[in-house]
């Protein structure tokens, strides 16, 4: 029998239903559109003494349906983990090759991922401001990002223990495999939220190194309080910030409405109901939107990208939820989507796997759903998806994935971390 308890409840949309974990294995709700590529690109060289030609041969990805994807445990009893990262293998931080779990009650611990079939030895919590943070429901310590230069440099994403609002913060994390010790440094942003759901959560850096932060669309449902179309809110956006250029920070003189004219100068994009997680890929950014109560999505934007409007509410997913929708070519349309069926719920984004581990592996999307504990794998190229499957580990409500500093794809899910592995 599983526990109920707030984390039951994180993630659910109005209009779903809890459910228990999907165990059977099908085909991926959307058709796959083509086979993976085939050809792969070949280098020429030659000399003036010696005419030869040497050809290098790539192999081709293998077919999604020829990989058989896993997860096996790594650490547990934890409260609600939300989260898992690393540091940046910056200059500084070599010598700290733990992982670091996000809880939502409030806590971050550290602990070295063991060799595979192993036990972890040892853990400890490097950050506790369970006092500062209203946990229970959606809200709670949701996010964290090292600093991509300063790996020193640790900031927090939490819903604010007096009043629910959104709150990004810096603080000191000393380097070192043994340091435990954190200290605030700054508050960037405080942000209001009219509800207890949508808090979005998720903060990373960018290629560019600026700040991502992922905001709800305030919560209720079906867009109670009008936010998803209006770019004047920093609700139901991903903002961006450039906290190196000022206190707390500055607004990237690219931001699309950097002139407040058309927009609040943070937003980076709009027209999002709930992302609740979102990863960069080199310079593509993945987005995990959460839908109102019948549809999901993924959806992938290029550098250039900043101001598109993802459509939310007059769309869900690709389809229609708040007319009038005469104009689709409006607003961004997600690459993949998938449907409330056996169980699904909500989407939790993940990561575009670059390991070396799992060489049939790299260059696949992974990204799950919380209520079935699935997970997807999907080869993206040209602007669409080229290839797909769909596994499910046993592992109930999966809410987030993570990478460590070799690219090793993690997942956390119920009140344990797994490590996602190529089986057979």
């Amino acid at each position: 029998m599983k526990r109920f308890s707030a984390l039951t409840a994180l993630l659910l949309v109005a209009a779903c239903s809890s459910g228990e974990a999907v165990t059977t294995s099908t085909a991926a709700p959307t058709p796959t559109t083509s086979a993976a590529p085939t050809t792969a690109p070949t280098t020429t060289s030659s000399s003036t003494t010696n005419p030869t030609t040497t050809t290098t041969t790539v192999a081709p990805a293998p077919a999604l349906a020829d990989v058989e994807v896993g997860v096996e445990w790594v650490a547990g009893d934890f409260a609600a983990p939300v989260f898992i990262l690393s540091r940046a293998s910056a200059e500084g931080a070599a010598g700290d090759n733990r992982m670091f779990v996000v809880d939502q009650t409030g806590t971050i611990t550290a602990f070295v991922p063991p060799a595979r079939g192993q036990e972890p030895e040892g853990r400890a919590i490097v950050l506790n401001i369970s006092e500062r943070v209203n946990y229970g429901g959606e809200r709670g310590l949701l996010g964290a990002a090292f600093h991509p230069d300063s790996p020193e440099r640790l900031f927090v994403d939490y819903t604010r223990a007096e009043d629910g609002a959104t709150v990004v913060e810096e603080y000191s994390f000393p380097v070192g495999a043994d340091a435990t010790e954190s200290s605030p440094v700054r508050t960037i942003l405080v942000q209001s939220q009219p509800a207890a759901n949508h808090n979005g959560g998720m903060i990373a850096f960018g290629p560019d190194r600026y700040l991502y932060v992922a905001l709800g669309d305030g919560g209720g449902g079906g867009d109670t309080y009008g936010n998803g179309q209006d770019p004047h809110t920093l609700l139901g956006t991903i903002l961006r910030l450039d906290v190196d250029g000022g206190d707390p920070y500055a607004i990237p003189p690219d931001n699309p409405f950097a002139d407040g004219q058309d927009g609040a100068p943070e937003v980076w994009l709009w027209g999002l109901r709930n992302p609740w997680r979102f990863s960069f890929d080199g310079d593509d950014l993945w987005i995990g939107d959460v839908g109102q109560g019948a549809w999901e999505e993924i959806d992938v934007l290029g550098a250039g990208e900043g101001g598109a409007n993802l459509g939310w509410p007059t769309f869900e997913a690709t389809h229609c939820y708040a007319p009038p929708c005469d104009d689709p070519s409006a607003f961004v349309t997600p690459v993949y989507e998938y449907s409330h069926v056996r169980g699904r719920c909500s989407v939790t984004g993940g990561y575009v796997y670059r390991g070396d581990a799992f060489p049939e592996l790299r260059g696949a999307y992974l990204f799950g759903d919380y209520c079935s504990g699935e997970i997807w794998a999907l080869r993206y190229q040209d602007g669409q998806v080229v290839d797909e499957r769909m596994y499910s580990p046993d592992i109930g409500e999966l809410t987030s994935f993570g990478l460590d500093r070799d690219g090793n794809l993690y997942v956390t899910a119920w009140d344990s971390v797994y490590r996602v592995v190529v089986e057979g």
